[in-house]
């Protein structure tokens, strides 16, 4: 099967490496081709991303560092499993509602990729591959079962030992060395690269001694239901009280609920989700080429104090809203 059949361009045609930089989270979630993300910034300060791709036959690479507290979710491109890795990270991040201990590795169907609460700093790798390639190469080299795992469930387990975990982040250390020379233009570098990669899968999803992390929390489906609530009350955003009559639950219930799910105290998580929503508008109505005016975005969001509003803004994004629309608009206060 030809290559281009099987992995998107990451636009670097003449290089099988791509460096792609991005200085808003909204920006670095665009940057992969074939892939529809929506990432938030959740944590205060100017954000840095950093995404390096190198593109083998049947298996993309892609080296990820971010500089702020995110939530990610989407999807890959069509057809896609992820297998992610992380190198280093400032903390423990949440996956579906789960506590992530770093380094703890995660095998995902590309079609639903679930809630991702990143720390601070996060440098992850992340293998992508085709899900009948991948099936069809394990049942070739005898793992018939992994094949047939492969071929047709959408949740992964996933285990590796300590050991295997150091032995896989240094091969992968060493592949974006190696990435900047040409030594990839060769077929044989790119066979054997993918075989040793696609030898630490298969001894991370080996059945009996593997984890899920697939099923959703309790906690989080709570979670998910007070954001719910308060992002389609957009004009009227209730309060933590509103929202414990509604879920029928205690204010310290709620309190658990997204510390387990997100790490995150309701109040904060509930402003900066709706901080960023009043970002996505903003750059929306920037892009129109209209006249934008940034306080009555703001308060359609519910932010009515127009000065705590821009503090909160700039001390999560690194800038205030009219310089986000700084972009040769007519902007009225």
């Amino acid at each position: 099967m030809p290559e281009s059949t099987l992995l998107p361009s990451v636009g670097a045609a003449s290089s099988r490496v791509a460096d792609l930089h991005s200085r808003d989270a909204a920006e670095h979630a665009g940057r992969l081709t074939g892939w529809s993300l929506r990432i938030e910034q959740f944590s205060a300060g100017c954000f840095s991303g950093h995404l390096t791709v190198l593109q083998l036959d049947h298996v993309q690479i892609i080296r990820e560092r971010t500089s702020q507290v995110l939530m990610k979710q989407g999807t890959a491109w069509p057809g896609a499993l992820v297998f992610s890795l992380p190198m280093a990270a400032s903390g423990h991040g949440h996956f579906n509602g789960h506590l992530l201990p770093f380094p703890y590795p995660l095998f995902n169907d590309g079609a639903d990729l679930p809630v991702l609460m990143t720390p601070r700093y996060l440098d992850v790798a992340q293998l992508v591959m085709d899900r009948q390639w991948l099936a069809g190469y394990f049942a070739g080299i005898g793992e018939h079962r992994l094949a047939n795992d492969l071929a047709a469930a959408r949740h992964f387990r996933v285990h590796m030992s300590a050991d295997d975990l150091a032995a896989m982040q240094r091969v992968i250390a060493e592949v974006f060395d190696v990435g900047r020379t040409n030594a990839f233009d060769f077929a044989q570098s790119r066979s054997e690269l993918q075989g040793v990669l696609l030898r630490f899968v298969a001894e991370a999803l080996t059945p009996g001694r593997s984890i899920s992390m697939s099923f959703v929390t309790s906690q989080k489906k709570v979670a998910d239901r007070a954001l719910d609530l308060a992002l389609s009350r957009r004009q009227d955003p209730p309060s933590i009280d509103d929202l414990c009559r509604k879920l029928g639950v205690s204010r310290r219930s709620l309190q658990d609920c997204f510390q387990d799910a997100f790490g995150i105290s309701p109040s904060h998580f509930l402003r900066v989700a709706r901080l960023n929503a009043v970002r996505r508008e903003l750059k929306a109505l920037a892009a129109t080429g209209q006249r934008v005016s940034i306080g009555d975005v703001a308060a359609s969001w519910g932010f009515w104090h127009w000065s705590r509003f821009a503090g909160h803004y700039r001390e999560l994004f690194g800038e205030l809203p009219s310089q986000t629309l700084q972009n040769n608009q007519i902007i009225s206060l």
